[in-house]
């Protein structure tokens, strides 16, 4: 490869050239995003089933479907919520399973237990959850419309402009009031008449239709026949006959007031204090959420153009972020391409081959874009910094190569030759080298999970960059330095950079001198150097067991959001009055660009707390951090009462770590009696733990609840079933759907309902009339009694087992592992029911089974490191010598975390495993070099290595060094976006530092004491063959 790069130079640039051109069209292909893309195989199971409470859902619905369910193969975990109403069962199936396949499985399940569902609950619906998606919100306000105008606006002439934006998936309206039909009935004159409600909802749906009704011949063709009976007016409804007992008809118009209304204030937007309207606009999971949001941006500007009276604005522009932090990022690679090439530029003291350097870094970083864009990457903040990281890596092979070539040109040699045999010499170290650090990298890419996911994008950008760095030293660095290498003339001597370039030189080969002298002095000295060596290795130990431990540092993305948790049961009028008045006591936050709330509606059937959100500007742009707006806001709003209110960072802000919570417990068992109790009493131990704020549990407070207990006897006297009493109840309180109105092609309920009258108190359901088997009227009151209770407001299991999570936050001071080992401490002494237990979820579950996985891929990166230098040296012995600079490496890193305040992570983990790979380098060139010797010059060991440590030390100076300080300006950027690379460039730059040490002191020690060790063995092998003989 090296001898055709150098033989044929236009053709190896013109194959660059075109390699290039497609790196930089990956580039801008790429797509760009926050983080790398995760699939998980989810699928959900939801039952509604109107009526039934929290445990007759369980008991009823829940339970069944996860018996069925639960046997299925590849299931990792089954987690479900019973409600009032509404059953969610959601299951995680493991990494690699067919999502579609698992529907599939799952559907044929669910079928089978269907029978054993109660007949009115609705029919369970299974579906994917998308773990991509994400939703955009349009805010939507105007000086001049109602709300009621504006939705209609909206509705009518707007949301079809966002639905037709290519990666849209859907858009919802949220806010303002909808209109339905209201058909009231007077319940004297339905009972005189002798009619029932079923009656009238009959005659609503059978009318209520477009039929077709077959063809007929009319002329030379067949003309398609419809009956046409669909509502065009509210006359037409009024007007719907319907049968008496009797015979005669009358008209519903004689039986109830029918007008066209809006439905009961369920929900209110609120955008900037100002009541509005909110589109949710869902990216379809295959689209990009940075281009998406362009062509909203694209299209909100369009709309203002034409619809002048609206004030429309993107709420959750996350493409902003994503595109600051990239490019921040980015930034900080190029930062540290300069720093690599000045700090070369310092060693090799020449401009050429400094260029040539230079010129290698961009060319492997576009190489990488290409490959990552064919592997169907995205260009986002984690694989960004892998470049980063991988910089000061990129250049370490083209310098080894360049100064040896360096060398072979000085001792005369033509720029052709020197070129061949210097990266002829070292060729084969540094294609170990670096394959040492790509097979430190490949196990990450088998680690499970959502972080298994992410690390496979940080093991594939470092491994592709790594290759394209490898084949740039072997093919255009010997070329280009076949071509610029040049003698130094009379006039350069004169030149004032060549005057400071002589002074540099001569400090260069003072330190050689000196090192060669360093060396001696520990070679005469080896069982003190190593005594200093294992000291300093077993004082830098000490500090292992106070490191704190986290998954991954958080992303400050600029969200506060404020929740409004009401009392259970409080209706929606003082929610949205209480609501009101915390907007009202935060007033206005100056850093804010934004804020929005949504007062109302549900998530997966359940009733969601309103949640206040304030988007900020950017970190750099504002004086005060989130963490203290978020304590500002704190202060305003601490004299409301009446409503548990909680101020954190939005969801976004802590993307790896699953959450807002430092502790996630669940407490398991079967009874929920006994779970609350003991949650109670765990939770007020856990206060006691110092650096505990606050807590609070799953578990909302009890319900209260209106319990019809029917008489069954007396009601099977009647032909009167659980069903009837609950469908009767149902139309009196809440009334009931009976079909459709079309106004301007949209869609709106028809409601037939009692007057309100009749349910102002709970004793008023005892006058509900039933239907009787004979036909016949009796009120509630003869079968049923009524009686009211709490009761849970929501029952929640997992792997179908009852449970309840104490939520816990500490100190912002404290990191994940000391929470947990405090925690644990109080568990351990806790006194838990037979058959009641405990289990850490989120944060504490995701780190512990990641540790696991990493510790294992550690190993794994060991023993490929150690094969692979074993095969290079075909030696057992040489490799083994060089494993000794790891535990050094190691502990330096750790040494870096604590200095710098960081406790261990798992991103500080990978640069642990970046270390493995990276710290053997040095001593590869080193020994190998050493070996060189041995064998051209028939030298000892000690011998060998005093040539080889002065002639190796500038590239090893130079490699580290580009290494170091390549990953100085991520170390301590304060950039959007780079947070999440801070560990690992700390761990790499500490542990990099205190391996070169050993490299270079203790590693001639190692080299020179297991060379006597081999040769004493190899003497007694020989003698004792000749005593043999």
């Amino acid at each position: 490869m090296t001898k055709i790069s150098i033989k044929r130079p236009v053709t190896t640039m013109m194959i660059l050239i075109v390699v290039i051109l497609a790196g930089f069209l990956g580039y801008k292909l790429m797509p760009l995003a926050f983080m790398p893309t995760t699939d998980t195989a989810i699928a959900v199971v939801s039952t509604t089933y109107t009526g039934a409470g929290p445990e007759e859902m369980e008991k009823l619905i829940t339970k069944p479907i996860e018996e069925s369910v639960g046997v299925l193969a590849g299931i990792d975990t089954m987690s479900s919520t019973s409600a009032a109403g509404s059953s969610i069962i959601t299951i995680q199936f493991v990494d690699g399973t067919d999502i579609d396949q698992a529907v599939i499985d799952l559907r044929e399940k669910v079928d089978l237990v269907k029978q054993s569902l109660p007949t009115d609950a609705d029919e369970p619906t299974i579906s994917k959850v998308d773990t991509n998606t994400e939703t955009l919100s349009v805010g939507v306000t105007s000086d001049i419309l109602d709300v009621n105008s504006l939705y209609d606006m909206l509705d009518q002439n707007i949301t079809e402009k966002f639905e037709r934006i290519e990666g849209v998936s859907s858009v919802d309206i949220i806010g303002g009031e909808e209109d339905e039909v209201q058909i009231t009935i007077d319940s004297r004159k339905l009972e005189g008449y002798g009619i029932s409600v079923a009656q009238v909802r009959q005659a609503l749906i059978a009318e209520n239709q477009n039929i077709p009704s077959g063809t007929v011949s009319y002329g030379d063709t067949d003309l398609q026949l419809r009956a046409v009976g669909e509502f065009k007016s509210i006359d037409d409804i009024k007007n719907i006959p319907i049968l008496t007992n009797n015979g005669n008809s009358i008209y519903i118009s004689d039986i109830a007031q029918v007008k066209l209304s809006t439905k009961d204030k369920s929900t209110m937007s609120v955008i900037d204090g100002k009541e509005g309207i909110l589109l949710s606009i869902a990216k379809a999971s295959d689209a990009n959420v940075v281009t998406v949001s362009d062509e909203v941006i694209k299209e909100i500007n369009e709309i203002i153009k034409a619809y002048p009276e609206l004030q429309i604005k993107l709420l959750t522009n996350t493409s902003e972020y994503i595109k600051t932090s990239v490019n921040n990022v980015l930034q900080t690679a190029y930062t540290s391409t300069i720093i690599a090439v000045i700090i070369l530029l310092l060693f090799l003291g020449n401009f050429r081959t400094s260029l040539i350097i230079g010129v290698s870094i961009p060319t492997s970083i576009l190489i990488t874009f290409g490959l990552m864009y064919i592997s169907g990457l995205t260009m986002n903040t984690i694989s960004m910094g892998a470049i980063v990281i991988g910089i000061g890596m990129l250049v370490d092979s083209s310098v080894v190569v360049i100064e040896n070539i360096s060398k072979h040109f000085e001792l005369g040699k033509t720029p052709k030759q020197a070129a061949y045999d210097g990266t002829r010499e070292v060729g084969m170290a540094i294609f170990a080298s670096t394959l040492t650090t790509v097979g430190c990298f490949l196990p990450l890419a088998f680690i499970s999970g959502a972080i298994g996911q992410v690390l496979k994008t940080i093991s594939l950008t470092i491994c592709y960059s790594l290759s394209a760095s490898l084949i740039i030293a072997l093919t255009f660095v010997p070329m280009a330095s076949s071509k610029l290498l040049r003698k130094g003339t009379d006039e350069d001597k004169r030149n004032t950079f060549s005057k400071i370039q002589e002074v540099w030189v001569k400090g260069i080969n003072k330190l050689d001198t000196g090192y060669r002298a360093l060396i001696e002095i520990c070679l005469k000295n080896r069982i003190k150097t190593t005594a200093v060596i294992i000291g300093v290795f077993i004082l830098s130990l000490t500090i292992v067991p106070g490191m704190g431990m986290e998954l991954s540092p958080g992303s400050d993305q600029g969200t506060v959001k404020v929740t409004v948790e009401m009392p259970s049961g409080t209706k929606y009028v003082e929610t949205e009055a209480m609501v009101l008045d915390v907007i009202n006591k935060i007033g206005t936050i100056p850093e804010a660009e934004n804020s929005y709330t949504q007062i109302g509606g549900s998530v997966l059937g359940q009733n969601s707390d309103p949640t206040i959100y304030f988007n900020l500007c950017d970190k750099q742009q504002r004086e005060r951090t989130t963490d203290e707006i978020i304590d500002d806001i704190k202060g305003k709003i601490s004299g409301i009462a009446g409503a548990k209110i909680k101020v954190e960072m939005g969801e976004n802000a802590n993307t790896m770590a699953g959450g807002n919570y430092d502790l996630n417990l669940n407490i398991t068992g079967s009874d929920l009696d006994t779970l609350e109790q003991i949650v109670g009493e765990l939770t007020d131990q856990f206060a006691e733990i110092p650096g505990a704020i606050e807590f609070e549990t799953s578990q909302d407070e009890a319900l209260p609840e209106g319990n019809i207990i029917l008489n069954r006897s007396k009601a099977a006297k009647y032909g009167i079933t659980t069903s009837d009493v609950a469908s009767a109840v149902n139309m009196v309180t809440s009334g009931v759907v009976a079909s459709q109105y079309n106004i301007d092609d949209t869609e709106v309920d028809i409601r037939i309902k009692y007057a309100d009258e009749k349910t102002e108190r709970i004793n008023d359901l005892t006058n509900v009339m039933l239907t009787t088997n004979q036909g016949t009227k009796i009120p509630l009151s003869e079968v049923a009694e009524i009686s009211t209770d709490k009761g849970a407001s929501s029952i929640t299991r997992r792997d179908q087992q009852r449970y309840i999570t104490i939520y816990g936050k500490f100190d912002a001071a404290m990191d994940t592992g000391t929470i947990q080992s405090l925690v644990e401490e109080k568990l351990d002494v806790y006194q838990f029911p037979e058959n009641y237990g405990y289990k850490f979820t989120g944060e504490m579950e995701t780190m512990g089974d990641s540790l696991v996985e990493m510790i294992l891929a550690l190993i794994v990166a060991v023993v490929l490191v150690y094969a692979i230098m074993a095969s290079q040296f075909e030696s057992l012995v040489y490799p083994f010598i060089i494993m000794f600079t790891m535990p050094m490496a190691i502990t330096g890193g750790i040494l870096g975390l604590k200095i710098t305040g960081n406790p261990i992570s798992i991103i500080a983990f990978l640069g642990f495993i970046m270390l493995i790979g990276i710290v053997v380098n040095n001593a590869i060139v080193l020994i190998d070099y050493a070996n060189q010797m041995k064998e051209q010059h028939g030298v000892s060991a000690n011998e060998a290595m005093l040539m080889a440590g002065p002639s190796r030390l500038r590239p090893i100076l130079m490699t580290t060094l580009t290494s170091i300080f390549g990953l100085l300006p991520m170390a301590i950027s304060t950039a959007s976006g780079t947070e999440t690379q801070k560990p690992i460039a700390i761990t790499v730059m500490f542990g990099l530092t205190l391996s070169l040490f050993i490299t270079l002191i203790y590693i001639p020690v190692l080299y020179s004491f297991v060379d006597q060790v081999l040769a004493k063995f190899k003497k007694s092998s020989q003698t004792e063959s000749v005593e043999v003989f």
